[in-house]
């Protein structure tokens, strides 16, 4: 056995930081947290597996009634994912499971099954980027068809006319007129190599599906409607058909580089979020191959084509920093320092609001992914304490972009050719989903903050209110609308808010957060058979929900008078971190602060009644349940893309 006084504290141990040893130790000091130590045997890794299989099989044995319906980890712990967080995980539910018969053995299964759970996710697969473009075949063009002079004349027009909102406008910007125009009389006439022409048709097609959706977006022209639709859909179809042939590893050109970026923005827009990313990594290689941040910052006239290469410039740069949050990755393709140019660049002047406000979100992803990306924090303890600082700066600059967000409500012009009220939930998604994750990789790389804060769980609350919201606008339009708004939200962001509120009903029983989780999944329903992409998400939400539905109904079942009154005289007391033995819930503060938002509406409508009790401070076991220690998380990590392309029909066959 190791003594008290030279062994390495819990804390370091479950974190994998070097521990000084001293009593005290200095990491415990400078976390202002308690410095235990408990006596264990130096086992190699495969005897401390085994040891850890033992004892979740022994905590299984106690919940006979749940091991037909959920796998157990004790299954998996031979391929458990070894990285720090799914271990810190692991650690701590087993010293739960270890230090006493008290937790229910149905709350054990649900965090054994979710842990083996989000441990498969970890290891999913992820696909080959590269193998999924560049067919080739003798004519690159053939089966492409593209805009007739008609059309292509009557699209000219009205990008240059004030008929579109300036909203709509900055997303044919990436390609001017004139560019359009150059292409287009090109592939009429057929002048040109086939693989000049093959970029043409992508960028000329890409803006003739999306012109004729915005003007059908704004009008009613009755049977012509529907001819209109199936001409943009040939166009569409065309655009996948050149996608599918175009060479990643072409030379740089401009032209390249916006073929590039309309592939991207056909495959986000049907949720192929894999080709996306494709186009995304060499478009942002183009861009620095090009030299386009020089070559901006010596314009000095505003030319329609200085104009182009702005837009693809700052596209790359909003693209490049969603993706990466996505796939949780360390480093951006390009740097962010660029960003500067583009708020101080003339062209910035005549930029739209909405667009404006997007770019925006770039520097503060970009310094999240730079400086409080959780791995990081992990693998330099020193920069834990600049956490709370790097925090507070990005949460004070997003409110200041939270209040750009509040100046577009109101009726405006600039709106033609888009759904108002989707674009607003839109937006204010993904202010609520990148204030979630910052707040949850403070949580994550803070030892001492408690591992459901008010503040992480209320942001991701309103993120999902704010889904619902859009869920149930979109429908009022039709099914592709609803499709495009989810590719772009739910598979756009992190799937940080959903996960955050998972984790909460799998520590309070949380039944309004359940219902949520419910709703959204259950909305998807009749997008599935229409998206591949979607289909994998709801998958993937059922499985989570499935994970924990059954501590919501045994909590319902199992509410009995006694504690229904010891809620009602609990109720009216100070909301607190979970930490301090107290739960949060909006206040009419907090509904102040944001404004015409349904997320707001959605957190104003928990009322104390109904307001979750936390795992071991007071629920339908608190006879048998002694206080849990509050250093307790469920899973300390950030969910990325990644989990979207693992295998997880046997966790869903078995809810």
């Amino acid at each position: 056995m190791t003594s008290h006084q030279n062994a390495v504290c819990n804390s370091c141990r479950v974190r994998k930081v070097k521990c000084d040893r001293d009593d005290p130790c200095g990491n415990c000091v400078d976390g202002n947290i308690s410095c235990l130590r408990t006596s264990y045997l130096r086992q190699s890794r495969n005897a401390s597996r085994r040891r850890r299989t033992a004892e979740l099989k022994t905590a299984h044995s106690k919940g006979n009634s749940l091991r037909d319906v959920s796998p157990s980890p004790s299954n998996y712990s031979s391929t458990v994912s070894e990285s720090p967080s799914v271990f810190e995980a692991q650690d701590l539910i087993r010293r739960q499971i270890g230090a006493g018969q008290y937790m229910s053995p149905e709350r054990v299964g649900v965090l054994n099954s979710a842990m083996a759970f989000v441990s498969h996710l970890l290891r999913a697969t992820k696909p080959d980027i590269h193998n999924a473009h560049a067919t080739r075949v003798a004519n690159v063009m053939e089966g492409i068809v593209y805009p007739s002079i008609e059309l292509l004349y009557w699209m000219l027009r009205e990008l240059k006319g004030n008929n579109i909102g300036p909203h709509v406008l900055d997303y044919f910007k990436h390609v001017s007129p004139g560019s359009l125009r150059t292409m287009g009389r090109a592939l009429i006439d057929r002048s040109g190599s086939p693989e000049i022409l093959l970029l043409y048709s992508i960028c000329v097609n890409s803006a003739a599906y999306k012109f004729i959706n915005t003007v059908l977006s704004g009008s009613d022209i009755g049977d012509v409607e529907d001819g209109m639709r199936s001409q943009a859909a040939t166009y569409l179809s065309s655009v996948k058909t050149a996608m599918a042939r175009i060479q990643l590893l072409s030379p740089p050109s401009l032209v390249f580089l916006q073929a590039l970026l309309c592939s991207a923005f056909i495959a986000q827009g049907t949720g192929d979020s894999t080709s996306c990313w494709a186009f995304v990594s060499a478009a942002c290689k183009v861009c620095g191959d090009l030299g386009l941040q020089p070559r901006i910052e010596a314009c000095s006239a505003r030319t329609e084509d200085d104009e182009e290469a702005f837009y693809c410039y700052i596209w790359c740069h909003i693209l490049d920093k969603n993706y990466s949050m996505m796939l949780g990755r360390r480093l951006c393709l390009l740097e962010a320092d660029g960003m500067d140019l583009a708020f101080s660049h003339p062209f910035n002047q005549s930029m739209s609001a909405l667009l404006t406000t997007y770019l925006h979100f770039v520097p503060i992803q970009a310094q999240f992914i730079s400086e409080l990306h959780p791995s990081k924090i992990v693998d330099d303890s020193s920069l834990v304490t600049s956490v709370e600082v790097i925090v507070h700066d990005l949460l004070e600059r997003l409110q200041r972009v939270h209040a750009r967000i509040t100046a577009l409500h109101g009726p405006s012009s600039s709106w033609d050719g888009l759904h108002e009220a989707s674009e607003l939930n839109t937006i204010q998604f993904s202010y609520h989903s990148l204030r979630t994750s910052i707040l949850r990789s403070r949580q994550i790389c803070l030892p001492t903050k408690p591992h459901i804060d008010s503040e992480c769980l209320e942001s991701a609350r309103m993120a999902m209110g704010t889904l619902r919201a859009i869920q149930e606008s979109s429908m009022t339009i039709d099914i592709r609308s609803h499709i495009a708004y989810m590719n772009w939200t739910a598979l756009f962001h992190p799937l940080t808010p959903f996960f955050v509120m998972f984790c909460n009903i799998v520590a309070t029983s949380d039944r309004e957060d359940f219902q949520t989780l419910e709703l959204v999944t259950s909305q998807l329903d009749g997008l599935v058979e229409l998206s591949p992409s979607i289909s994998r998400l709801q998958a993937l939400f059922q499985t989570f929900v499935g994970l924990c539905k059954g501590l919501v109904v045994d909590v319902k079942d199992n509410h009995s008078p006694t504690i229904r009154e010891e809620e009602r005289l609990t109720q009216g007391r100070p909301a607190q971190d979970i930490g301090t033995t107290s739960y949060p819930f909006a206040s009419p503060s907090d509904a102040q602060t944001y404004p015409d938002q349904p997320g707001s509406a959605f957190s104003s409508q928990r009322t104390p009644s109904t307001v979750p009790t936390p795992l071991g401070l007071r629920g339908p076991y608190d006879d048998l349940i002694p206080p849990v220690d509050p250093d307790w998380g469920l899973f300390d990590m950030q969910p990325t893309l990644d989990w979207l392309d693992a295998d997880f029909s046997f966790f869903s066959s078995n809810q």
